[in-house]
């Protein structure tokens, strides 16, 4: 089964780009293009120039057994240089979902760059190029008042003040936060509900 927590949606917050800017890496290179184009070849000679590491945004690359039809990177290949996220899931078994995909690259990359190596992004899945680089939406459009006035609240108390009001309102969706602490989740959240009336995992 899948090492990430169980997500309701396909996807995470509007707000999850802007989360990214505020815990900024160093720049990537994005390779994308249709399958067949030649982006396996190329991202190899890049990354052996610029000692980068590959991350895989093609969702049918994270598949096993289906490395031929997707034109996936062969062991050779992976055996030159380390590629994330190509060919390690069962497809009988787990499910990629964007937002998944978005959380766990994310935290891949900045892993690869704590050790000092670039960073080459290849893929010709649109929408998880855009769930990585820059979040997805679905639901209301930003409140600037309520995100203002439960900001106001959470530096008047805290933010785990917050954080318990969406335990309450939402406890699937607190559950999949890191961290009591995670203010552009919660205040997205809990701004969804006072929205609609409904959490934000439905």
């Amino acid at each position: 089964m899948p090492p990430w927590p169980p997500h309701h949606r396909a996807d995470y917050p509007e707000t999850a780009g802007e989360e990214f800017q505020e815990n900024p890496v160093k720049p990537v290179l994005a390779l994308l293009g249709p399958t067949g184009s030649g982006k396996t070849a190329l991202s190899v000679r890049l990354a052996e120039v610029m000692d980068a590491e590959i991350v895989s945004a093609d969702s049918m690359q994270f598949y096993r057994g289906m490395e031929i039809g997707t034109a996936a990177p062969s062991a050779e290949l992976r055996a030159r240089i380390p590629h994330h996220f190509v060919a390690f899931l069962d497809p009988l078994e787990s499910v990629m979902a964007a937002g998944a995909f978005q959380q766990m690259a994310r935290e891949r990359i900045k892993e690869i760059q704590r050790r000092g190596r670039q960073v080459v992004v290849v893929g010709g899945s649109g929408l998880y190029i855009r769930a990585l680089l820059d979040g997805l939406f679905e639901g209301p459009a930003r409140d600037e008042s309520i995100r203002a006035r439960l900001r106001r609240e959470a530096d008047e108390t805290s933010p785990a003040a917050l954080y318990e009001r969406l335990r309450r309102v939402d406890p699937l969706y607190a559950e999949t936060l890191t961290s009591p602490n995670d203010l552009v989740r919660i205040i997205r959240a809990l701004e969804v509900y006072e929205l609609t009336g409904l959490p934000f995992s439905a």
